[in-house]
């Protein structure tokens, strides 16, 4: 089995460990925030979650806009795998986030400036996802282009809290947490790129079989075509 095979069985085993580990730690062993009480342990997973997700959405715009000026096979798998995968982690994020706020602001949705941004690239990857499902023959670069405007949005998502005024935590937060905190905000993030990363380099693969298996048949019809004229 080659190493691109071998690689997510070990992601997924690795996730398979410290998922069970995070979730323990970040319940029995870290402590309960005095102002937010016991919702305030959905950071573990909101925070991560949302990392994750901009990071698959600049890597879904870079690979995007290669695959649009190199028409890269490669390119194509990672950009359609990765957003993919901003759908998923965004709409976890969706989820996540109003539940906390409901629980610290009183309200799930505040028209927040992060959360407006943050549905805006939702429904971007989701465009995105559609054009590259169902889209008809040249809509991969509308898709593209969609996909690279996706990836721009991501500092705005960040930078967000400093520019507006708004009810979300600033950045800073998460740097002054304290070292129990940390310590269990790292193997929460760790377990979900494990996972997240496992799923990708499937998903990669997948497409990039999918491509090779329409080559074959292509060229198989070809090939009767030839044989046919032939006879």
């Amino acid at each position: 089995m080659s190493i691109t095979r071998r690689l997510p069985l070990v992601l997924f085993a690795a996730a398979a460990i410290s998922i069970p580990y995070s979730v323990q730690r970040i319940f029995l062993h870290t402590g309960i925030e005095k102002k937010m009480g016991t919702v305030q342990k959905i950071f573990y997973f909101h925070v991560p979650l949302a990392w994750i997700m901009m990071a698959l959405a600049i890597a879904c715009g870079v690979a995007a806009a290669i695959q649009l000026r190199n028409r890269s096979r490669m390119a194509e798998a990672v950009s359609i795998a990765t957003g993919e995968l901003v759908l998923i982690t965004g709409l976890a994020v969706l989820v996540t986030g109003p539940i906390w706020g409901h629980a610290s602001w009183g309200r799930a949705w505040t028209w927040d400036a992060r959360q407006v941004s943050t549905g805006l690239l939702w429904m971007i990857f989701a465009a995105f996802v559609l054009l590259r499902r169902y889209g008809a023959a040249g809509s991969e670069r509308l898709a593209a282009a969609l996909a690279v405007f996706g990836a721009v949005d991501v500092p705005v998502i960040y930078y967000a809290v400093k520019i507006w005024k708004t009810t979300h935590p600033t950045t800073d937060v998460v740097g002054s947490l304290p070292p129990q905190m940390w310590n269990s905000l790292w193997p929460a993030l760790g377990a979900l790129v494990c996972l997240t990363l496992g799923v990708l380099l499937v998903r990669i693969r997948q497409e990039q079989d999918a491509a090779e298996l329409d080559d074959a048949w292509i060229a198989l019809d070809e090939r009767g075509r030839q044989l046919g004229g032939a006879s």
